[in-house]
């Protein structure tokens, strides 16, 4: 008997060692295999002083014609370089569309400019013409580096609910996050899928792209797993959906109850842009905002539902002169020739169908 007990704790103590070893070189893994799918750089091992940068919507303006990322992100490059990021995180539609011209502007203008590694929580306009995980790779993923995991995510799937292989992701990280070091969680999407349905944020994001049908599934089932961890570590949670007429460059939102922080940053090429500047020092996190204009900008902290309630952007007049150019990219998309031919299906449904009706009488 005294074997049997013997042999069962060596049992229960070797799964553990490997259990944990696991975890330690999955975790090194991860982190070494960190390489972007934009410029080739990977993320650098760093000391417990670093920063990344973070916004969404590089494309700048919907109404962008030139191919090219927003101008206002062109001209702070160097800039920006200089502050020496272990990465840049886009927070979604870094394309307004996706196609061999807007790839090769990108790769000169953008990607080959940067010196740090270019990462992307995917939006809408990157998923045009399905040839995004071609090119580049996973749309979702997570990573470890130093005391604090990433988890990137494409809320763009299932209507923006999280589901499946990518709720296994999230759930996992999670759990990996709870029994080792991390202090600091981040997960970056495009949609603000946090936002829908909870009524303080109703008025704020009422332009974004939303769930189309139904409901999606962050109450039900994202909204504990953040509880969970949230306990004992930061979490930050940052979209970069965020629509023209938002009164700045940034919304700041920290749950004291949940310890969650709720946060958009996006770029439209207008006078108000700026990217966020994330930096920790000795595992505590500050955030500051970078200009690209040279406006001044407040404490992030301020950007709260307050500001945004009492500051309304100034309504832009529509540009008349890109009328045929806005007409030529909706006659190229396939979105509008599946919507023209479910007309056509449609309307020779009911002419079909009257036409029966009228013979029966």
């Amino acid at each position: 008997m005294l074997k049997t007990l013997l042999k069962v704790i060596k049992g229960k103590v070797n799964k553990i060692i490997s259990l944990f070893l696991g975890i330690l070189f999955q975790s090194a893994i991860v982190s070494a295999q960190v390489v972007s799918p934009f410029n080739n750089l990977c993320i650098k091992d760093s000391s417990k002083s670093y920063s990344f940068i973070v916004s969404g919507h590089f494309h700048g303006a919907s109404t962008n014609a030139s191919t090219f990322p927003a101008s206002s992100l062109l001209a702070n490059i160097d800039s920006l370089n200089a502050l020496n990021p272990l990465f840049l995180m886009s927070l979604g539609d870094m394309f307004l569309d996706v196609d061999d011209t807007y790839i090769n502007h990108y790769r000169s203008s953008l990607f080959s400019k940067l010196k740090m590694p270019l990462l992307n929580a995917v939006g809408n306009h990157d998923l045009a013409h399905n040839v995004y995980e071609k090119l580049y790779g996973k749309t979702f993923y997570s990573f470890t580096h130093n005391s604090e995991l990433y988890i990137v995510l494409n809320t763009e799937m299932n209507d923006g609910s999280i589901k499946d292989e990518q709720l296994k992701l999230l759930s996992n990280s999670i759990d990996t996050a709870l029994t080792n070091k991390i202090k600091n969680v981040f997960i970056f999407s495009h949609r603000p899928i946090w936002a829908e349905r909870i009524d303080k944020y109703k008025k704020l994001f009422s332009d974004n792209t939303r769930t189309a049908i139904g409901n999606n599934n962050f109450i039900e089932e994202i909204k504990p797993l953040l509880q969970k961890i949230s306990k004992n570590k930061n979490v930050y949670w940052i979209s970069g959906s965020m629509g023209g007429m938002a009164p700045a460059s940034f919304f700041y939102d920290k749950e004291e109850e949940t310890n969650v922080t709720y946060m958009c940053t996006a770029i439209r090429d207008l006078p108000r842009d700026a990217v966020l500047r994330i930096d920790f020092n000795d595992d505590i996190v500050s955030m500051k905002g970078i200009s690209l204009t040279g406006q001044q900008l407040l404490p992030i902290e301020n950007y709260n539902i307050n500001y945004w309630n009492k500051n309304t952007a100034p309504e832009q007049s529509f540009n008349f002169r890109l009328l045929p150019y806005l007409t030529k990219q909706m006659l190229m998309h396939h979105y509008f020739w599946f919507g023209f031919g479910f007309c056509l299906l449609l309307i020779f449904c009911i002419s079909f169908i009257r036409k029966r009706w009228k013979k029966r009488k």
